[in-house]
C-alpha cells in the first residue's frame, strides 16, 4: 500500500514536470516515471508540443528553441530520446521503441581545432551547445513503427506506415510503406501496405467491419 502511495505521488509530480515543461493538449496521457524533459539555453514550453493519448518513457532535450512535436497517440520507449536544436516531429500513431536515439544535429562542430578548444572548456559553456553543430530537420510520417536501438540522424524524413528495424543507423530519407534494416539502413521490403492484415484478432476484425 505504500508502495502505491509513493508511486501515485512521484506519478503527480512527473505530470506537472511535462506539464510545466511543454504544450499539451488533449488527454490520455502516460508519462513514466523514468520519463525526462529538460529546456536549455533558451528554449520554452512552447517548443515542446504533445498532442492527445501519447505515451512517453524516454526523455526529450530542447537546445536553443529546438522543436519537438509529438502527434496523437505516438509513443516513445524506454531509455530512447529525442535531441533538438532545429526540429523532430513525430506523426500521428507513431512508435518509437526502448533505447532509440532521434538526433537532429551532430552535438559539435567536426572541425578539429574547434573540438580541441571545446575540450578545454567546462561542461556546460557555449561551445558544447548543439547550436555551432550541424543540424536539420528530422521528420517521421504517420503511423511508423521505430525499432530498439534505432538512431535516426539529422535530415532524415520517415514516410507514412514505414518500419525501421531493431538496431539500424538511419542515415538517408525513406519512402512511405516500406521496411528499411542496416547501418546505414537501406529498404529492404516496399508496399507493406498491400500485405494482409492478419484475421486472428476478433477486435481488429470488428475494427474493419466498422470502416467499411
Amino acid at each position: 500500500m505504500i508502495s502505491k502511495i509513493l508511486n501515485l505521488i512521484k506519478q503527480q509530480r512527473k505530470n506537472k514536470i511535462f506539464h510545466k515543461n511543454a504544450t499539451i493538449t488533449g488527454n490520455n496521457h502516460v508519462f513514466g516515471l523514468r520519463a525526462g524533459i529538460a529546456l536549455l539555453c533558451g528554449s520554452t514550453k512552447e517548443d515542446v508540443e504533445i498532442k492527445s493519448n501519447v505515451w512517453i518513457y524516454g526523455n526529450l532535450v530542447s537546445q536553443n528553441h529546438g522543436k519537438i512535436y509529438f502527434g496523437k497517440y505516438s509513443k516513445i520507449g524506454f531509455g530512447s530520446k529525442i535531441l533538438s536544436v532545429n526540429s523532430v516531429y513525430i506523426g500521428d500513431y507513431t512508435a518509437i521503441a526502448d533505447n532509440t536515439t532521434i538526433c537532429d544535429n551532430n552535438n559539435h562542430p567536426v572541425n578539429p581545432d574547434f573540438r580541441l578548444y571545446m575540450r578545454t572548456t567546462s561542461e556546460f559553456a557555449d561551445a558544447r551547445m548543439w547550436k555551432h553543430s550541424d543540424n536539420a530537420p528530422i521528420v517521421i510520417g504517420k503511423n511508423c513503427w521505430i525499432g530498439t536501438n534505432v538512431r535516426i540522424q539529422k535530415g532524415v524524413t520517415i514516410g507514412d506506415n514505414s518500419i525501421v528495424a531493431a538496431c539500424s543507423v538511419v542515415t538517408k530519407s525513406i519512402p512511405a510503406n516500406c521496411i528499411a534494416a542496416g547501418n546505414p539502413a537501406k529498404v529492404v521490403k516496399t508496399d507493406i501496405d498491400k500485405i494482409p492484415a492478419p484475421t486472428s484478432c476478433q477486435g481488429y476484425n470488428e475494427y474493419v467491419k466498422k470502416q467499411q
